[in-house]
């Protein structure tokens, strides 16, 4: 990996819009570090782009992991060394995770909210990507979270910090972990996303709420989750409840 300290770090743009794609070369070109190697435009090519053009990083389209699931962690099997970041069509307001981030009192997630999942933040991190930003973040944040990423940081935009994506990705595995869980968690993770504080969980299953308390930090410890937000979101991805 090329670092902002050791020469040019070399990017690949894959984006759906030819119109987006010429506003982030503009963007790249204001500054000398980055230089553009190549742009695609649709999922296909992006694999044999990778291949043959070596970048340092890779400016993924949310749109395309939408359409292929197995594209990101795929090409961190492959390709190791090109850090990718996501761009989402979503802004950071809009942004489902942040929104539960800021207002953790209420789990329950509309259908809306399950479908910008899908192509959130949370799903890219998951997936092994370094960055994820809105494709209307100004350009200077833009450049900022290249920046970060190509220094070996990783970029979650406002309001979702470093800590935040570690947690995150030491979920990747989590599925194998989820086979420790009891019955008795389970039912607990299913009423956390149903949006039942403690003390309604501890009256639907007869427990005292600080029974409760203790099932969730086991739970919590498990799956390598850091709080109940990335713990109801976790569950509703995974379909463990």
């Amino acid at each position: 990996m090329c670092a902002l300290n050791s020469g040019f770090v070399k990017v690949l743009l894959a984006l759906e819009q030819p119109l987006l794609s010429l506003g982030v070369k503009s963007v790249l070109a204001s500054d000398s570090k980055f230089e553009v190697v190549g742009e695609v435009n649709s999922p296909g090519d992006v694999k044999a782009a990778v291949s043959i053009r070596h970048p340092d990083m890779l400016l993924l389209d949310a749109r395309f992991t939408a359409l292929d699931r197995d594209m990101l962690p795929a090409l961190a099997k492959e390709y190791p060394e090109c850090r990718v970041v996501v761009m989402v069509d979503h802004t950071d307001e809009e942004c489902t995770v942040r929104r539960l981030l800021t207002n953790p009192g209420g789990f329950r997630l509309s259908e809306d909210a399950l479908e910008k999942l899908k192509e959130c933040c949370l799903v890219a991190f998951r997936s092994s990507a370094r960055g994820c930003i809105a494709k209307s973040a100004p350009p200077e944040r833009l450049l900022e979270a290249l920046r970060i990423v190509a220094a070996g940081g990783y970029y979650a935009g406002p309001g979702l910090t470093a800590h935040w994506v570690e947690s995150v990705r030491r979920g990747l595995n989590a599925e194998e972990r989820r086979a420790v869980l009891t019955p008795r968690e389970i039912e607990v993770v299913a009423l956390v996303v149903d949006g039942l504080a403690n003390k309604e969980i501890a009256g639907k299953l007869g427990l005292s709420e600080q029974t409760v308390k203790n099932h969730l930090r086991r739970i919590l410890d498990k799956l390598g989750l850091e709080s109940r937000v990335e713990l109801a979101l976790y569950a509703v991805r995974t379909k463990l409840a």
